[in-house]
């Protein structure tokens, strides 16, 4: 059950009075309790508001007076300016940054500091690296495009477009043009010239090691890795899958209206469709799943056995120890979820996209529709039914013994850990507003709403 003790909040209201910070408090009682950092909610700007990966932060952008806009961290009001991009926080959530433009320049700003004055930046492509420590953009400065990382200028090009960072923090790979030709820029170094590169790629494998990406050059598409070319194809997937170990590569392909999966080089059985998001690889790296259409039917394609065929499937997912794979499927008009090849219960519909297996791997959940209600399946058996349960929020705790989730039962949403509810009605999580988030093995932090206040929540689980 939930200690009550243990529940502890920082509550942000409206107020008409001048900002203020205060710390968290605990409670033994279900009134609301806290101090407030004041700002007022009604001018937030709807889809702006940010949770940090870790849910112990806030950001939104803010409407002020004299049609000034302003970001809003942790209820602490920034500077005003002309226009601004949503902000996003760094993987360990302790830095935020955004774009950010007064009068006809535009600024990055990270941790409330100011970067260099620029023409244009191109702010849904800030970029912080996997350990939080560089930062990387496109920005312009007359017709001129470049990459600013760590602060220092890059070449200038054309047009910018996708940043990505190695694993390791070490290295930056974006795609660049120079009149009608795009290459791909590494560590500085410009690679071949393409008539395109594909949305989505480049792509880093695991160690750091290698880069991959799709180019296209006339009428044909190549994947290239670490600068080598492949065989030329008529259409290739979006889809480039290294193995965690970072030995194996695997791709979909096209040659006339046949697809099939390349791996390590080598042209897999052609069927009629292969599945976006497909392939991918277990996490000892052993094996290979993907979903394939032949005909009429779907099915499961592991290490090149064909599984059942069904009339359609979803996204497969594999184990942690990668002993087991599940996924939706749908035959004669029921959904049910195939776990190693056995049938679960039939349902109108499987919400979840794919199941989630908990970290130890011995066990399953998602989210089905009966008539209009959603309910979550966990190990077989059925929780209660709701209206609505948010997707993306379905989680099991690190040690796998607790699963926690975020429902909605006509007007009140709600918290449901290990099949309990948070019932009451003043503190109700609102999904959008970060995900759940376990602290540790029993204690689950998430974003709740009362009218025009915001509430971090922190439940300690017995």
């Amino acid at each position: 059950m939930f200690n009550k003790a243990m529940l502890m909040f920082v509550c942000f209201c409206i107020a008409v009075s001048g900002l203020a910070y205060g710390q968290e408090k605990t409670r033994s009682t279900t009134a609301l309790e806290g101090t407030a950092v004041r700002f007022d909610v009604s001018s937030m700007v709807e889809q702006s508001f940010r949770a940090s990966p870790d849910n112990r932060r806030t950001a939104f952008i803010n409407k002020t007076g004299g049609n000034k806009w302003t970001v809003t961290v942790d209820g602490r009001e920034g500077k005003r300016y002309d226009d601004l991009g949503a902000p996003i926080f760094s993987p360990d959530s302790r830095r935020f940054a955004y774009g950010a433009r007064s009068g006809d320049k535009w600024v990055v700003v990270v941790n409330g500091i100011e970067g260099k004055q620029y023409d244009l930046i191109a702010v849904n492509l800030i970029t912080f690296s996997p350990d939080s420590v560089r930062i990387a953009y496109p920005a312009r400065s007359g017709d001129r495009w470049f990459v600013v990382i760590d602060e220092k200028e890059g070449k200038q090009y054309d047009d910018i477009g996708t940043l990505v960072f190695s694993p390791d923090s070490r290295r930056l790979a974006y795609n660049a043009r120079i009149g009608n030709n795009w290459h791909v820029v590494v560590d500085g170094k410009e690679g071949k010239h393409y008539d395109a590169i594909m949305s989505g790629t480049p792509v880093f494998s695991p160690d750091s090691k290698h880069i991959a990406y799709n180019a296209f050059t006339g009428n044909k598409v190549v994947m290239v890795l670490d600068e080598k070319e492949g065989n030329r194809y008529d259409g290739i997937g979006t889809t480039i899958a290294f193995s965690p170990d970072s030995k194996r590569i695997a791709f979909n392909a096209r040659l006339g209206n046949r697809w099939f999966v390349v791996l390590d080089g080598k042209e897999e059985k052609a069927y009629d469709n292969i599945m976006r998001g497909t392939p991918l690889f277990s996490p000892d790296s052993k094996k290979l799943i993907y979903s394939a259409k032949s005909g009429p039917r779907r099915f499961i394609v592991v290490n090149g056995a064909e599984e059942k065929h069904y009339d359609f499937i979803g996204k497969p997912v594999f184990s942690q120890d990668s002993q087991q794979f599940a996924y939706a499927a749908q035959k004669d008009g029921m959904w049910f979820v195939v776990h190693n090849a056995r049938e679960g219960r039939p349902y109108e519909d499987i919400v979840s996209a794919s199941p989630v297996f908990s970290p130890d791997s011995k066990r399953l959940a998602y989210i089905v529709q009966r008539g209009k209600k959603q309910l979550v399946v966990v190990d077989g058996k059925e929780e209660r039914e709701y209206d609505n349960i948010v997707e993306e929020s379905l989680v099991f705790s690190p040690d796998s013994k607790h699963i926690a989730y975020m429902a909605q039962q006509a007007k009140n949403r709600l918290i449901v850990i290990n099949g309990k509810e948070r019932k009451e009605s003043d503190i109700t999580p609102q999904p959008g507003m970060g995900k759940v988030v376990f602290d540790s093995p029993d204690t689950v932090r998430y974003i709740a709403v009362k009218g025009n206040y915001i509430f971090q929540v922190v439940e300690k689980i017995e």
